[in-house]
């Protein structure tokens, strides 16, 4: 299947089998029936935002990928430890001072 990047109900699909979970689990964890899940995957149903919330929140995705609105995945760094977080957070705003230093010279 080719990944049709407007597609909603594709994304929502591709995500939870990335995750290895079924529709029934994932039904579980967003309090919904099973039909609907099918029905999100199908676009016959679009997730009101509480679900898209708790979608994005256990995909580790934004509300804006899942809806197309941002072309990349988010990426979190909550589950590394302390001193790679530092070390990341330094690297980026590196970066970003680069940046900022590169604009003002324009």
């Amino acid at each position: 299947m080719k990944e049709n990047v407007y597609d909603l109900g594709y994304r929502i699909k591709k995500l939870r089998e990335d995750m290895g979970l079924t529709q029934d689990a994932l039904a579980s964890r967003l309090g919904v029936k099973v039909l609907t899940i099918k029905r999100y995957e199908s676009n016959e149903q679009h997730p009101p935002i509480d679900k898209l919330e708790r979608m994005a929140l256990l995909f580790r995705v934004s509300i804006d990928y899942l809806m197309n609105l941002d072309k990349r995945k988010s990426i979190y760094i909550d589950d590394l430890p302390h001193s790679k977080q530092k070390m990341i957070l330094e690297i980026i705003d590196s970066v970003r001072s680069e940046y900022v230093t590169s604009k003002m010279g324009d």
